[in-house]
């Protein structure tokens, strides 16, 4: 009975010291950014050189910007008046998984290849989710558009769609995602995102997907 417990004992700690949570790096801020451990403390300057652990969340104000490596294959780029949640981020022999949770703003994302590696990287909104295939892509927490690569969208039901290089897709998290470009003739929803305010308010209109970036950035209400 002893040895068991002493085996059993010995494969824990081995499980342990294989997978271990790592840590995000920041690479380029500017204007005000700004970081929160846990929900329960209070913010502060996030500069660059400063690590981000599993469990803090990015802001970044009106006019700013930050760039964070986050393990070894995944460089973001955190567009102003967004904020970022790291949930997890575990480094085990060969794979690094990543979880983020976009709860306003937009992202860029590129997830490079890197040798002995694999990736597994989810990036999510509170209406959906966009896995990765090693990519670089764009995601607002509805719409994605993919520079290289592939993202599988999915929304709140796990309905997804893949969308390769050159396509974009969106959803509301109630309908499907539309299939590759197929969005780029849809009428979408524009969200209108209000800073510091983690509710998303919703206006319909008959606009190109092309154009939603530009009608969300004129929608944007700046506060503290």
């Amino acid at each position: 009975m002893m040895k068991r417990l002493l085996t059993t004992l010995t494969l824990f700690m081995v499980l342990a010291a294989a997978a271990t949570a790592g840590e995000a790096r920041v690479l380029e801020t500017s204007g005000r950014v700004e970081i929160r451990a846990t929900p329960q403390e209070d913010w502060g300057p996030l500069e660059e050189g400063m690590t981000v652990a599993p469990g803090a969340t990015v802001s970044t104000g009106f006019g700013a910007r930050a760039v964070i490596q986050v393990g070894p294959a995944a460089r973001l780029e955190v567009s102003a008046l967004s904020r970022l949640t790291l949930e997890e981020l575990i480094e085990r022999e060969g794979l690094v998984e990543t979880d983020l949770h976009l709860g306003v703003g937009r992202v860029r994302a590129e997830v490079q290849a890197v040798e002995g590696v694999q990736s597994d990287f989810n990036l999510s909104s509170p209406v959906s989710t966009a896995a990765v295939r090693g990519t670089s892509f764009e995601f607002d927490g509805v719409n994605v558009r993919v520079f290289q690569g592939r993202v599988r969208l999915s929304n709140r039901f796990n309905q997804s769609t893949t969308v390769s290089q050159g396509e974009s897709s969106s959803t509301t998290g109630d309908d499907e995602p539309a299939s590759g470009d197929q969005s780029l003739e849809d009428e979408t929803t524009v969200s209108i995102y209000t800073a510091g305010v983690e509710e998303r308010t919703e206006s319909e209109a008959t606009t190109r997907e092309s154009d939603v970036a530009t009608l969300r950035l004129d929608l944007i209400i700046p506060g503290e």
